[in-house]
């Protein structure tokens, strides 16, 4: 099974004047990319330690997914001769959402953030 998250930063000023904020200019996690990246590493470190599983689970860190790129490449490149999966899984950041509740979709998403279409 594998676990993906997307990782890049997009070409934005950041006028947030929060502690987290990007040290970097014209370079923003605007979609939440830095929170995808945490919850990926915080499950890899779960699953390293409590190990309540049976399998293998690859731990998928996406770039240049704004730019529809970074998924075709990764599978142009191997990714799944290199790492045989049957299954993928990924979420992604809806702070619209009531908390505590989750959306799941089959299918195409059009996110609010960019001009990427996510397939499920």
């Amino acid at each position: 099974m594998g676990i993906r998250a997307d990782i890049d930063a997009l070409p934005i000023k950041e006028q947030n004047d929060i502690d987290y904020k990007s040290t970097h200019e014209n370079c923003m996690h605007a979609c939440g990319h830095d929170g995808h990246t945490s919850v990926l590493l915080g499950t890899a470190k779960h699953l390293s330690q409590h190990k309540e599983f049976n399998g293998t689970i690859y731990f998928i860190f996406q770039p240049a997914e704004e730019v529809l790129g970074g998924a075709k490449t990764m599978i142009d490149d191997g990714l799944f001769d290199k790492f045989p999966m049957d299954a993928v899984y990924g979420l992604h950041n809806w702070p619209g959402l009531p908390v505590g509740e989750i959306a799941v979709n089959n299918g195409t998403i059009r996110h609010s953030c960019s001009h990427a279409t996510f397939r499920g």
